[in-house]
């Protein structure tokens, strides 16, 4: 059962479970509270915008992606609700204030003390230096080039999906979803209400962070979405989150020539370019390189390649403490020839 396009503010009530979820407001939201509409089952949060947002808000826009929603056929509508916080429900006091959408699910969600944080894609730019510095006060972890490109190609099938369905992602970064590997990889796409119809008028002003600048003036495409998934998979790769270079060598460790050049096409910014069936087999590919026993890699060498637990394709810290083994023992070889001279002298 859903909500009427448009609830007001007066029928919104308090969540009835006791989980504590600490979500930081950005972008559009003034605020993100938990929440329920009465007489409706199952659990909300209301996304409240800020007087800046409101003052550019097309509110015909946004009740048309709430109605678009409501007309999809169940199994379309389950699936988009299964990937997206996509918006169902415009919400109004004395005019409309925000929307409602789901919170992503709980496997998606870290413990940190007492709270439940949301784990947002830019995690998987964290080398394993950084992570081992944030250990102790975040709860992170390191996820190897395997797992990037696995949750990087459910990301991508989320994209295509809605490019499908007529729509384009606009405000496609790792900071608006969220995933997690267990049991498998999976992504929910965050900020659904930046998404826009192909050609068609926007909720929102298409705004982009510094970091996700297009190289052009114009309206958010399926390009301009590709342009930003290949700079994803490029920051996550080289963990660096606002990489504007690729580092042929480091993507040489973990990708093959042909999804190298898919990269390479989207970062162009020819519409032209981007060969979408291509990308679609590049992302269920990367969808397998994680099993419970292995995780692994393609390369042009081998079509899969068992990939060490904890190695870095950005910085192969293992190949450096080799080489550090390496040089000592040389140094004390010679050390101990010098001694064995001066003794023998």
């Amino acid at each position: 059962m859903n909500p009427p396009d448009v609830v007001d503010e007066a029928d919104l009530t308090p969540p009835t479970d006791a989980d504590a979820y600490s979500l930081r407001p950005g972008g559009q939201a003034r605020s993100l509270t938990p929440c329920g509409v009465a007489g409706i089952p199952g659990r909300f949060l209301f996304k409240r915008y800020d007087e800046e947002t409101l003052a550019g808000l097309d509110e015909d826009a946004l009740l048309a992606m709430v109605r678009w929603r409501r007309g999809l056929p169940r199994h379309d509508r389950a699936t988009l609700d299964q990937r997206c916080a996509w918006p169902v429900a415009a919400v109004r006091d004395d005019r409309i204030t925000g929307i409602l959408i789901r919170p992503a699910p709980r496997q998606m969600f870290v413990e940190l003390r007492d709270r439940l944080t949301p784990r947002h894609l830019d995690e998987l730019t964290r080398s394993p230096e950084r992570v081992s510095a944030l250990r102790d006060h975040y709860g992170t972890r390191y996820y190897e080039p395997p797992y990037k490109l696995a949750v990087l190609g459910r990301l991508l099938a989320t994209v295509q999906w809605l490019h499908e369905h007529g729509y384009v992602v606009g405000d496609l970064q790792l900071r608006n979803a969220v995933f997690t590997v267990d049991p498998a990889p999976a992504v929910y796409l965050l900020d659904c209400d930046s998404c826009l119809p192909a050609g068609g008028r926007a909720a929102l002003a298409e705004v982009d962070p510094e970091q996700w600048k297009l190289p052009r003036e114009g309206a958010f495409t399926q390009e301009s979405d590709y342009y930003k998934f290949a700079w994803a998979v490029v920051r996550c790769l080289q963990e660096s989150a606002e990489a504007w270079s690729v580092d042929e060598a480091v993507l040489a460790r973990v990708l093959p020539l042909r999804h190298r050049r898919l990269i390479r096409q989207s970062l162009d910014g020819s519409p032209k370019s981007v060969d979408i069936a291509r990308w679609r087999a590049a992302g269920e590919s990367w969808q397998w390189l994680v099993t419970p026993e292995r995780v692994y890699v393609e390369t042009d060498t081998n079509l899969r390649e068992v990939w060490r637990r904890g190695r870095s394709a950005a910085g192969d810290g293992s190949r450096g403490r080799r080489g550090a083994v390496v040089v000592l023992l040389v140094v004390l070889a010679a050390f101990a020839v010098v001694l064995a001279l001066t003794l023998g002298a």
